[in-house]
């Protein structure tokens, strides 16, 4: 079974915005890091896995290719490694074309500097976005407790729902751990379940689309994307927030 370490939304050259974005959806968003590869971030945090706000200084000072050149929106799925070496020679005994584990780090403001390894999959295996695996040499400079509490209720990353994306090499890496999905539409499927709502979703394939949070706030989720200025329907059983200008829709779920 495969642990979600994170999702990451790519932001490009308007972070700020989707910083605020989220902040007036009622999440605790963490301060911005700056990665020694030359990216920025924010994370929602939740228990054991959070999402990532992902993008380059909006100056041009630096450029991360792979930041650059992949779309805006939803564009990766990060599962966890408890040994990135070992990650690193299970993959490739398996099949796949993987990179070398690369270290970097970002500085977390009085404590020290986060610190990662990642092992990435090389172009081509995987249609939709950028899948890999990340492990964490400073968990407890990420999953601090002041920043897993959200004004909004929410508690988890639920699914990730893939557009016309093959199934073959996800199925092949391995299933994702209980609590967490693997949503797989054609765009005609996609479509019906997220409602006019799917226009804010760009019609490029394969690609990711939408993300699926829990939180028993899902109601009022309507409220908080009304003060933001987002789309929205809110269901009998759900909640959708669309994000026009990050290309994604949340799902809100009890």
């Amino acid at each position: 079974m495969l642990s979600l370490d994170h999702l990451v939304i790519n932001t490009r050259f308007d972070t700020d915005a989707a910083e605020a974005q989220f902040r007036a959806l009622g999440f605790t968003v963490t301060p911005r890091g700056f990665h020694t590869l030359g990216s920025i971030n924010h994370a929602i945090v939740f228990e054991d896995h959070y999402l990532e706000l992902i993008g380059l200084p909006a100056d041009g000072s630096t450029v991360r290719a792979e930041i650059a050149a992949s779309p805006i929106g939803t564009d990766g799925l990060v599962y966890r490694s408890d040994d990135a070496q070992r990650t690193y020679v299970r993959l490739r005994a398996d099949g796949f074309d993987v990179t070398a584990p690369q270290h970097f780090s970002r500085p977390v403001e009085g404590l020290g500097d986060a610190r990662f390894v990642t092992v990435r999959f090389t172009p081509g295996q995987f249609s939709g976005g950028r899948v890999y695996f990340c492990q964490h040499l400073t968990p407890e400079f990420v999953f601090r407790a002041s920043w897993r509490s959200h004004a909004n209720g929410a508690y988890a990353l639920a699914a990730l729902h893939l557009i016309d994306v093959e199934r073959e090499a996800y199925a092949r890496l391995g299933e994702p751990a209980p609590g967490f999905d693997l949503a797989f539409h054609a765009r005609a499927a996609f479509d019906a379940r997220f409602g006019t709502l799917a226009a804010h979703v760009a019609l490029r394939a394969p690609r990711y689309g939408a993300i699926t949070l829990r939180t028993p706030q899902w109601r009022e989720m309507g409220d908080r994307a009304t003060q933001a200025q987002l789309p929205f329907v809110v269901e009998a059983a759900r909640s959708v927030v669309a994000l026009p200008n990050f290309d994604t829709l949340l799902e809100f779920v009890p």
